[in-house]
């Protein structure tokens, strides 16, 4: 575990997914492949795949943990629903949209039943489908997502703040110029923070 930390620390993301990989084979021997300890280690994996662009690799992982945690833990426990929503961004990043829209909605319909329409996380959610449609040219549908999120997003953060300035923007380039952007990079941060092992972040500069 503190080889593959070193190497997160250096920014050697596929040598410390690596790294971890060796540690999770060993753990599994001992405690079972579903063990929460085991499977945190795994989640961990996971997002330092994310972290550093490997789509391709992390999906499998994620789509495996969260059937896992739906067994382990209930099929709308927060794991699971992590899992599920790091499984969307993947296959976003991949350009598997139709699928990812199909997560997102439903990682965000529990989550607006557990924590209403204007969370943190059912804000990031929305602007994520509201990107996903504009990739998937579905532009009039778009358009009314962010128009929905812009007016939360003042009344949440004011109109003057940088996300509701962003949200705003993109509005006004739809509205005038019927310009389709496509998806940004989907990076909430949720793969970034487990349980074990601290934060897992890129340094900039």
């Amino acid at each position: 575990m503190a080889h593959s930390n070193d190497l997160l620390a250096e920014e050697r993301y596929g040598q410390a997914a690596a790294a971890l990989h060796e540690v999770v084979e060993r753990v599994a021997t001992v405690l079972g492949t579903e063990h929460p300890r085991v499977l945190a280690l795994r989640q961990r994996r996971a997002a330092i795949l994310v972290v550093g662009g490997d789509f391709r690799t992390a999906l499998p992982e994620f789509d495996t943990l969260a059937s896992a945690f739906a067994r382990t833990q209930g099929p709308t426990g927060d794991a699971a629903m992590a899992c599920l929503r790091q499984a969307a961004h993947c296959r976003a990043g991949l350009g598997q949209v139709t699928t990812a829209l199909r997560q997102f909605r439903q990682v965000l319909t529990h989550v607006r039943a557990a924590e209403g329409d204007v969370s943190t996380t059912a804000l990031e959610l929305r602007r994520d489908i509201g990107l996903l449609l504009l990739a998937e040219g579905d532009v009039e549908a778009a358009k009314a997502e962010f128009v929905s999120l812009y007016e939360d997003l003042g009344v949440v953060y004011g109109p003057d703040h940088e996300e509701s300035q962003e949200v705003g923007d993109l509005l006004t380039r739809l509205r005038f110029s019927g310009e389709r952007q496509p998806p940004a990079r989907f990076d909430d941060g949720s793969a970034r923070s487990h349980q074990t092992g601290g934060p897992v972040t890129r340094r900039s500069g």
